[in-house]
């Protein structure tokens, strides 16, 4: 039984993923299709039509270009909706279709994310879909750097994105401030897994382990699963690296002004206290909260422009103002390092920037004086596997760091 035919005329493709995946491999043309590393191109006796869904388009809009009926494409986006609503295809991203030389239908295939991509294929007289994952290769990697500007621009000159910058800013970013504390020749180490399809490097897996050396101190940084739902990371001796307040609530920005009681205000041009730091950073950025906590303001306050006002534990209140927009209401609950606003200049304010205060019990006190408290350390029980694991991954680190340097010689 034909359930679906190529139309007269469709574009064929034979060769590449138009979104550089992994071509189809299909043992048989009545088992299930999946997608293989080391495969270019789908075998000879598929055809294959490849596009992108267009801005405001749906899938009916998309499939019928390829000669598909309404009543076949609403037979797929039913035997779909178990799996995955197509209704949620989004614009810019690719789809593929196979059908038999014959022209029969044989499957449509939609990644969802980088992780996964849904198959609708012809079984018998009917459809099934499935959901499967994209088969990476993970190999660990070690990444080494010295700092001249920025963590940022080091981790890009070395030949890496910046989203392994973010990940490693993440990872310490309790202890550093990644640009008031950042000084020429501080330097980096880390084993990281790099996912790859066909051989080629696709994204990052998690920082398995992270030395960061910033003036002469060096911060040590180990991922561990120790009975939590999710591993975390854990400094050589097993003490928790997260801890109750980060050192700011923005990545890689300045300080413009810092915590004083008696500061010419740049636009009143009177003496007046400064009871908050205040971080230079673009329009947009997302500011991030501190700590965990509950939404106790969040509104327009006269010089303060756009405020977000944060009750944590221990008496601790944290200010966040200037913000071009807020993100959370009144009375929500967020998590450490959650967005609730973006970088602006509302208020009183020369430029974009965050004014942000920290008051405990009611009186402000110097964000950059906050008593922060750690997460528990190792339990006594995994403090073995810890430290086995520990041992052979700073091995690692340190095998590639002695071949580099007997290298540059």
């Amino acid at each position: 039984m034909t359930l679906f035919a190529v139309a007269a005329g469709a574009a064929v493709l034979t060769t590449g993923w138009p979104w550089d995946f992994p071509a189809l491999q299909v043992e048989d043309l009545n088992q299930e299709p999946v997608l293989q590393a080391g495969v270019l191109a789908a075998p000879p006796r598929l055809q294959e039509v490849s596009g992108i869904f267009k801005k405001n388009e749906t899938i009916t809009d998309a499939l019928r270009r390829h000669g598909l009926t309404f009543e076949q494409i609403q037979r797929l986006v039913q035997r779909a909706r178990p799996v995955y609503n197509l209704a949620r295809i989004r614009a810019q991203h690719p789809y593929r279709l196979h059908f038999t030389e014959s022209g029969d239908f044989r499957d449509f295939i939609y990644p969802v994310d980088d992780e996964r991509y849904l198959t609708v294929y012809s079984h018998g007289a009917d459809l099934q879909a499935v959901m499967k994952n994209f088969r990476y290769d993970s190999i660990p990697e070690a990444v080494l750097g010295t700092i001249d500007d920025s963590l940022f621009a080091a981790v890009i000159g070395g030949g890496e994105q910046d989203q392994l910058a973010i990940d490693l800013a993440d990872i310490f970013m309790w202890d550093v401030d990644f640009y008031t504390d950042i000084q020429k020749n501080d330097s980096f180490r880390l084993l990281v897994e790099k996912k790859y399809l066909d051989g080629q490097f696709k994204k990052y897996g998690p920082i398995l382990a992270a030395e960061l050396t910033v003036q002469n101190k060096t911060f040590t940084a180990y991922r561990f699963q120790d009975g939590s739902p999710k591993p975390t990371y854990y400094s050589f001796d097993g003490k928790a690296l997260n801890k109750s307040f980060l050192k700011s609530p923005l990545r890689f920005t300045r300080i413009s002004s810092g915590f004083s009681l008696a500061r010419k205000h740049p636009i009143l041009r009177i003496v007046r206290p400064h009871q908050g730091v205040d971080y230079a950073a673009p329009a947009g950025m997302p500011v991030v909260a501190v700590a965990s906590g509950k939404v106790i303001y969040a509104g327009w306050r006269s010089d303060y422009g756009n405020l977000v006002h944060l009750r944590h534990a221990q008496g601790y209140v944290t200010m966040y103002a200037h913000l071009s927009r807020i993100l959370v209401p009144v009375g929500a609950q967020v998590a450490q390092g959650d967005p609730i606003g973006r970088v602006g200049s509302t208020g009183l304010a020369t430029g974009p920037h965050l004014d942000f205060r920290v008051l405990q019990r009611g009186q402000f006190i110097n964000p950059r004086k906050v008593v922060v408290e750690p997460e528990p350390p190792v339990s006594k029980e995994g403090l073995p596997r810890f430290i086995a694991l520990r041992d052979e991954l700073k091995d690692r680190l340190d095998q590639v760091t002695l071949m580099g340097a007997m290298s540059s010689r």
